[in-house]
């Protein structure tokens, strides 16, 4: 058994975690964590921090300046009531609810929790990585700011001490002339965690690719989500034509990503399916750029 601790504020849940860490998980959805201790998958704390009524504090989406932020505590259903669904430039988002869980997940799950539990499916984690985004966490000794590529180390492992607390999501507000796709392959459309995963950021100056980012899940021995940089890197610059995107797919793609086989299916399925994945990716975003529809 566990306490359960309900702070009267965001001082008070940093000033429970310094006194009490690692004795503590904070919890806020809870769709993961209760899973994980119900099937004693991780050991049982001392106390679960109850975030529920830090909701007025940690639940949002806005801009600021040219950051766009999200409140740790902010439920997937919270994010799709929001301009993060309305703007073009954010229609990955879009794509994302679409393919993630049951609504009854949705309305529980949180973004600072889909984070924290740093698992190779992650859909959120493997869409936020196109964006460049970056986790805020908070002590009682103060505050860092961590790319989200850095904050997650392997499978169920981040750098998060265990007196700090996530508390925010951030990543750059993006330029006109831009959109993003998540595409999900698996053998049915929901409550799937997906075969092959895949994320596409693009911004266009003219037909030219201005910037452009792409994550997918397990690249190379990772067990997590991760960027294809040589990808990227390939692309950027470039005129957008299928030719490009051809290359890139079949010659480029293969040589920075690594697939596994495991009981789902073969290594040689999950590289082929990622290649039609990034080819349909970046077709969707460019053509959502061209429409400004989602």
């Amino acid at each position: 058994m566990f306490g359960l601790y309900r702070p009267k504020s965001l001082d008070d849940a940093l000033e429970f975690l310094s006194k009490n860490a690692p004795e503590v998980r904070p919890i806020a959805g809870g769709t993961e964590l209760l899973v994980l201790l119900r099937d004693k998958k991780i050991p049982t704390p001392k106390y679960l921090l109850d975030l529920s009524p830090l909701k007025n504090q940690l639940s949002y989406v806005k801009v600021e300046g040219e950051v766009v932020k999200i409140g740790a505590t902010t439920t997937l259903y919270e994010l799709s009531k929001t301009f993060l669904h309305k703007d073009v430039r954010f229609a990955g988002f879009v794509d994302t609810w679409r393919k993630f869980g049951t609504f009854a997940i949705r309305f529980s799950a949180t973004i600072g929790g889909n984070i924290a539990a740093a698992t190779q499916y992650s859909d959120y984690i493997t869409l936020l990585l196109a964006y460049d985004a970056s986790v805020r966490v908070i002590s009682v000794k103060g505050e860092r700011v961590i790319p989200l590529e850095h904050f997650i180390v392997d499978k169920r492992n981040i750098r998060l001490q265990p007196d700090e607390l996530i508390v925010e999501v951030e990543f750059p507000n993006p330029p006109d002339r831009t959109s993003s796709s998540f595409i999900k392959f698996d053998r049915r459309e929901l409550l799937i965690a997906g075969i092959v995963t895949g994320a596409c950021y693009l911004s266009l100056d003219g037909s030219r690719i201005r910037d452009v980012k792409i994550a997918f899940d397990m690249v190379r021995d990772k067990r997590i989500p991760a960027r294809l940089k040589e990808v990227e890197d390939f692309l950027r610059n470039r005129e957008f034509s299928e030719e490009i995107i051809e290359k890139a797919s079949e010659e480029v793609l293969p040589a920075s990503m690594k697939r596994i086989s495991d009981w789902w299916t073969s290594a040689e399925y999950r590289l082929d399916m990622s290649k039609v994945s990034l080819k349909r990716g970046l077709l969707r975003s460019k053509t959502r750029i061209e429409r400004g529809v989602i």
